[in-house]
């Protein structure tokens, strides 16, 4: 049996020999003594000498005195656990015994999930190309989804630092937080949730604040909030009795602010009652406005409640429910700072950013018509500035218009970011419109993540500067969304004779816009860009840049490719052409550069840096557009066809048709009234998001 002197509880009497060991250990050997204690027994009617006698005496006293002490040390050792003393060094004592008992030390076994709940699937995959269609539940998988562990991980931290309790604090003492956690169902986000605020109060006492979103969009959430709130409250009561968490009076604090257009207090001041908390969820009312000012409702709770932090030296826990992004950007920053000062953590239930873009769609049903409706909400993007070229896709297949980020919005992002908090991804009501084209694994996603160090546009520009291939890629996404690019044209043509070469010209003309438009916004990558690629260092930038101008390049190729072909189509065929063979003209992607030659070496670049991306961003929303761009090559073949003209019908003589003889009827003196029609149902009412 072996322990450390500091846990060191077990007496044995002895009647024999006894051997005790006694080990010293060191850096460079260990050495083992070993103590031989020999009992005599005195026959019984010897007497013994004088100095036995004394011996005896001073023997009994001192075995007296030893066990007292012995007794008074193991008490002390049993009733003084929660009194902190000295640990003298390491020493371990190992002592031979014939029978041993050890007491069984119960565990508890407490799991924060509800058994009875029905396991939710905390990963799926978001494209968001399908929003604002029909939904299909059958839709075809590109990758299988992948099986997650639903068990509660260790919360992922970097190096902690002590915050003081009751003092405010300076911006640099914060422990950054987690941006993307995966995208998982709201109960389970609130199932980690409550994991968070078990870990604080084991340390100090805790304030939650719920910060819920007032839109109509939310409603279902929050009744999902409101009834999970009875489970969570309840599991840290469990927790509290079996003290796993410390029995503190009022230990556990909460109050409820919800956000539209103004911030309300539905709990005057934050109450440990339980039934008052779900009471003022289940009362928050919808805002009509369709305004979300996240950033200033939390700059309101940390001026009215900051001193709970700095007076009475609780934790503060903001946990943000919302569907969109914010209408305030400009106060995130205030937010920020006014949160890092209080030692205040910020934690966000909230949907995926869409990638490139700001707007993504939510699909309502109107009461008045029972037809559904794609209502826009702002979702992104997901970066401080656009950095993704805005450019549809040629030929048949998916735009992706509407793909998941992987991320959250950049201004929330930054919030649980700076300030130590989480953000939990969720399938909530923006996300149902997205539908699965593979698993974007959180893992792939973490060298991706945005840079969060960037707080106003004037920073994030003198960043650019420094950085020609940032500053062409940031330059080149603004004047996509000014010089928009037409995309596919027209690749089925059916001419005549008569007017085939105009036919030719004004397809010639759809594809010269997008040439135009392309080749400006070219110009924002100054030559040579292509060796500033391999001084980037971060895998975002790099993936960025080659995504952008490799579709750009490519996009570029197939309008001189179509162009061209359409001048030879004008200029090789002729009219007795066009009547005897070659009348109906098909447009198809070719891996030839046919007609634009010239164009052969471009080609060969952005096939290569499309390539790139899909070899160093596997699993990324990178890798599935630059797979989309690669799906067609970029040369261009014409299949002439030729369907001869239907035949002249033949005219018919007119055969005179004798006169059929008509019945008439007396008129009838009641007239009926036409049933009148039904009244148009009222035009739906669409709510502001």
């Amino acid at each position: 049996m072996s322990s450390s002197l500091s846990d060191f509880e077990h007496e044995q009497s002895c009647t024999g020999g006894a051997e005790l060991f006694e080990k010293s250990e060191s850096e460079n050997a260990s050495v083992e003594h070993v103590i031989e204690l020999e009992l005599v027994q005195i026959a019984e009617g010897t007497t013994p000498p004088a100095h036995r006698k004394l011996g005896w005496t001073g023997g009994l006293f001192l075995s007296v005195l030893f066990h007292v002490w012995l007794c008074v040390t193991s008490a002390g050792i049993i009733l003084s656990h929660d009194i902190p003393f000295y640990h003298p060094p390491k020493l371990e004592t190992t002592v031979r015994i014939e029978e041993e008992n050890p007491l069984e030390q119960e565990v508890i076994d407490y799991e924060l999930v509800d058994p009875n709940d029905k396991d939710f699937e905390v990963r799926q995959v978001i494209n968001a190309a399908s929003i604002g269609q029909s939904f299909s539940e059958k839709m075809p998988l590109e990758s299988a989804p992948v099986p997650v562990d639903f068990s509660l991980p260790p919360e992922p931290r970097h190096q902690a630092y002590d915050i003081p309790e009751g003092k405010v604090l300076s911006d640099q003492i914060v422990v950054k937080g987690l941006s993307n956690y995966g995208v998982i169902q709201i109960e389970s986000a609130l199932d980690r949730v409550t994991w968070e605020i078990a870990q604080k109060l084991q340390e100090r006492k805790v304030l939650v604040v719920w910060l819920l979103d007032a839109s109509g969009s939310l409603s279902a959430q929050r009744a999902a909030v409101a009834k999970r709130l009875e489970q969570i409250y309840s599991e840290l009561d469990a927790l509290e009795n079996e003290e796993q968490i410390p029995r503190l009076q009022q230990a556990l604090l909460s109050g409820v602010v919800t956000y539209g257009e103004k911030t309300h207090f539905i709990t005057k001041e934050p109450t440990g009652d339980f039934e008052k908390i779900r009471d003022a969820i289940a009362s928050t009312k919808n805002d009509p406005s369709g305004k979300e000012n996240i950033f200033t409702a939390i700059t309101h709770v940390m001026k009215r409640w900051k001193r709970y932090r700095t007076s009475h030296g609780r934790e503060i826990m903001i946990i943000v429910v919302t569907d969109e992004s914010g209408d305030d950007f400009p106060m995130h920053e205030k937010a920020i700072k006014m949160c890092r000062r209080s030692g205040a953590r910020a934690y966000v239930i909230g949907p995926t950013a869409v990638f490139g873009r700001k707007k993504g769609f939510v699909s309502y049903v109107a009461p008045e018509d029972g037809k559904s409706y794609n209502l826009p909400v702002d979702l992104g993007p997901e970066t401080a500035m656009f950095d993704l070229v805005d450019l549809p896709f040629w030929f048949n297949g998916p735009q992706h218009t509407y793909l998941s980020a992987g991320f959250g919005p950049y201004a929330l992002s930054r919030l649980v970011k700076e300030t130590g908090g989480i953000y939990f991804t969720t399938n909530m009501t923006t996300m149902k419109g997205f539908g699965p084209t593979g698993t974007f694994n959180t893992e792939a996603l973490r060298p991706f993540e945005p840079n969060y160090q960037f707080g106003t546009e004037k920073k994030y520009f003198q960043h650019l500067k420094k950085h020609p291939l940032r500053y062409a890629v940031i330059n080149a996404a603004r004047l996509s969304r000014i010089n928009k690019s037409e995309g596919t044209p027209k690749l089925d043509l059916r001419v005549t004779a008569r007017n085939f070469r105009q036919s030719a010209t004004t397809a010639q003309k759809t594809v010269a816009r997008s040439q135009l438009m392309v080749e400006s916004i070219l110009q924002a990558f100054p030559p040579q860009i292509e060796k500033e690629l391999a001084k980037e260092q971060s895998p975002r930038w790099r993936m960025t840049f080659c995504l952008s101008y490799g579709r750009l390049l490519a996009q570029k190729v197939r309008c001189y490719e179509y162009n061209y072909a359409c001048a030879w189509l004008k200029g090789s065929l002729t009219e007795q052409d066009i009547n005897t063979k070659s009348n109906h003209w098909i447009f198809k992607p070719s891996k030839k550069i046919n007609y634009a030659t010239t164009m052969k070496r471009t080609a060969e670049t952005a096939e290569k840096l499309l390539n790139l991306v899909i070899e160093e961003a596997p699993g990324t929303p990178w890798a599935v557009l630059a797979a989309r761009e690669l799906q067609h090559p970029f040369g261009m073949q014409i299949e002439q066809q030729f369907i001869p003209p239907p035949p002249k019908p033949k005219p018919r003589k007119a055969n005179p048709q004798p006169k059929k003889p008509r019945l008439l009827l007396a008129p009838s003196s009641q007239k009926k009234k036409p049933k009148p029609k039904p009244p148009k149902p009222p035009k739906p009412q669409l709510p502001n998001l």
